[in-house]
């Protein structure tokens, strides 16, 4: 009896698994601006990671901008309606500065963590004007809600301009 079973080397199965991990590896690698992969070492994977939580805390940002400017607004004359809406506003705007605060960055951005805290500081006051102003509506309380706002949106602006957040 002839047995002509095919023995195969160890280092023949483990090419093709090398080979694929090296092309799963260059799909999912990070890349800078030039579309170098990034090394992710410690210190640049904080970065990162602090990165994209700012700069899902300035979309969120955003999203509270149109429900405060909705409310100002006026749209809803039903006044439960709207102390509802004023309330649900105010407290994505504490959701969002717990979220900002409870983020530690790394050292080298820390300056974008104080712009990102007066960012959220701003909108979490514009909230707070407009709630007043569903509470007791004068055009005294209105007012100084609409320049609040318009003072956190001059800010998530400047915000969004950093180099950090830049779209990649």
């Amino acid at each position: 009896m002839d047995d002509h079973t095919l023995h195969l080397s160890l280092s023949w199965l483990m090419l093709p698994l090398a080979l694929f991990l090296a092309v799963l590896g260059a799909l999912s690698s990070p890349r800078d601006a030039q579309g170098r992969p990034l090394l992710l070492l410690p210190d640049v994977k904080a970065v990162e990671e602090y990165r994209r939580s700012m700069s899902s805390a300035t979309a969120e940002m955003q999203l509270l901008d149109g429900e405060i400017a909705a409310l100002i607004a006026g749209q809803n004359t039903d006044l439960f309606t709207q102390s509802r809406q004023a309330q649900a506003a105010f407290e994505h705007a504490m959701r969002i500065a717990q979220e900002v605060d409870v983020q530690s960055a790394p050292p080298a951005l820390d300056g974008l963590r104080g712009k990102a805290a007066g960012t959220t500081t701003a909108y979490l006051e514009a909230a707070r004007f407009a709630l007043r102003w569903v509470s007791l509506p004068e055009e005294t309380n209105r007012t100084a809600a609409e320049n609040s706002l318009a003072q956190a949106r001059q800010q998530l602006k400047t915000l969004e301009e950093s180099k950090w957040l830049a779209k990649r």
